[in-house]
This record gives C-alpha cells, structure tokens and sequence, in this order.
C-alpha cells in the first residue's frame, strides 16, 4: 500500500468515526470511496476494529494511577460511543 492509499484510507476512517460517532442511528456509512478503501462492508468493520483495538492499547496506559486510568478510560468510550455501538452489536466473521 503506497503513502497515499495509507493516508486516504486513515482519512476516511476518521471521517467515518465522525459520521458513525455523531449517529443516533448507528448506521455504518457506505459509499464507492469505502468500497474502494475496504473492500466490503466486513473489511470497514474490521478496520473499525483494529482501530479500536490500537486507541485501547495505545491511550490506556497501565502505569497511570487507577484513577487517572479510569479517567482516560471513560473519555475514550465516550469519545469512541458510536462505534463501539456498531463494532459490538455486528459479530466478527468466522
């Protein structure tokens, strides 16, 4: 994947984290650019997934004080609501 692919397909998972974040429907947006970026909507979710997966990993940093991590924690759900919404209720292909 060249540099450029990179930052398109990062680009259009924050706008998709926006749109999805801002939702009260819960819809996972889908248009030709995201066909072109992901594949399918399976491969968007996926990519929803590992995102979440590396903001957990990275924000969540065990040798802050049991305080100041469930602090971080809260405003990274919060931050992260609606796609945690979509990510959870859509269960993962076997």
């Amino acid at each position: 994947m060249t540099w450029s692919e990179t930052h398109r397909r990062w680009r259009a998972m924050q706008e998709i984290e926006t749109l999805v974040n801002a939702s009260a429907s819960g819809e996972l947006p889908w248009n030709d650019e995201y066909a072109a970026l992901f594949g399918d909507r399976d491969g968007l979710l996926a990519a929803l997934r590992y995102r979440w997966e590396l903001s957990v990993s990275a924000q969540l940093d065990t040798h802050l004080s049991e305080d100041a991590l469930a602090d971080q924690r809260r405003r990274l759900l919060e931050r992260n609501s609606g796609v945690l919404r979509l990510i959870r209720r859509t269960p993962v292909p076997a």
